[in-house]
């Protein structure tokens, strides 16, 4: 218990430090953008390569990415139902603000430092799903809602293969099943740039939080927050009790049910909308809320 409480603890400590940097004139959000471009392009991937080196596939698992697409389904499908009377600038800021999950930069560092390589390579199968659907198929949706028109097969798969996490998951899935593995040098490479990512999405998380507001913003903010939590508690249920997963892998699915929305839903939103600010609003009060249920869950499993 000890040990969990420690790390939570040194996360907030990380995300409290840079918000303070931050409000003190030291970091702004250029440096959040240019910290989540590290992240996503360099320490994940490479955090996710050194996973899937010390870890031996099984069939079974795959059943994940299903969960990982079927979570976002569901959210996606509530979000547009509690927003189908709304402006269509609305509509696609539900889709992305209401349905992505934001695993690879907000719970990999849990998961990554409280389970270890069986876990991060059960929430890297999740998340592959997750950005299926994030980066591809929820993204071109919502860019089309909010245009009025039917998405593009093109355009789908220009924005998943742009991708360089959702592009790692496959290469290290194909290896995987194939028994091929890097040669021992780039494991160690892998591993050392991979243990940065904690750190690196922490302080990200903390310079991108934004709690400025308008009064209109927090009946959508709440209604999608409720909605994903909500949800959140019943997928919970379901792995624990109707799946046959070990311990590792039901608690790694429990934490990543309980991620924000997306980061990059906000940088989506600001090209397809004028929702940007108030997508951002819904980001950091979904990283707020996660924060509070991975701390909760941390002394439930610790």
């Amino acid at each position: 218990m000890t040990q969990a409480l420690t790390q939570v603890a040194l996360f907030l400590f990380i995300i409290i430090l840079a918000q303070i940097l931050k409000r003190i004139g030291l970091f702004t959000e250029k440096e959040g953008s240019t910290l989540s471009k590290i992240s996503l392009n360099i320490t994940l991937p490479a955090a996710i390569v050194a996973s899937f080196n010390t870890f031996t596939m099984d069939y079974s698992l795959l059943v994940l990415i299903g969960y990982g697409i079927g979570a976002n389904i569901l959210l996606a499908s509530l979000s547009y139902l509690f927003m189908c009377k709304k402006s269509n600038s609305l509509k696609a800021y539900a889709l992305l603000s209401g349905s992505t999950y934001n695993v690879g930069n907000f719970s990999f560092p849990f998961i990554q430092s409280l389970f270890g390589a069986q876990a991060l390579v059960a929430a890297s199968l999740f998340d592959l799903g997750n950005a299926l659907m994030t980066t591809g198929l929820t993204y071109s949706l919502a860019g089309s809602v909010a245009q009025g028109k039917r998405p593009e097969r093109t355009d789908i798969l220009k924005k998943l293969f742009t991708s360089v996490p959702f592009i790692t998951y496959l290469v290290m899935i194909t290896l995987s099943f194939a028994h091929i593995k890097l040669p021992l040098f780039l494991q160690e490479w892998m591993m050392a740039i991979g243990k940065a990512n904690p750190i690196i999405a922490m302080l990200m998380i903390g310079i991108m939080l934004d709690i400025h507001f308008e009064k209109s913003w927090i009946k959508y903010s709440l209604g999608l927050l409720s909605i994903r939590y909500g949800l959140g508690i019943l997928m919970a249920w379901f792995f624990i009790v109707h799946t046959d997963f070990n311990q590792i892998i039901k608690t790694t699915l429990v934490f990543v049910v309980f991620s924000p929305s997306a980061t990059s839903s906000v940088a989506f939103l600001e090209k397809l909308t004028d929702q940007n600010k108030l997508a951002s609003f819904t980001s950091s009060l979904s990283v707020l809320a996660s924060i509070a249920s991975f701390t909760i869950l941390s002394l439930l499993v610790a």
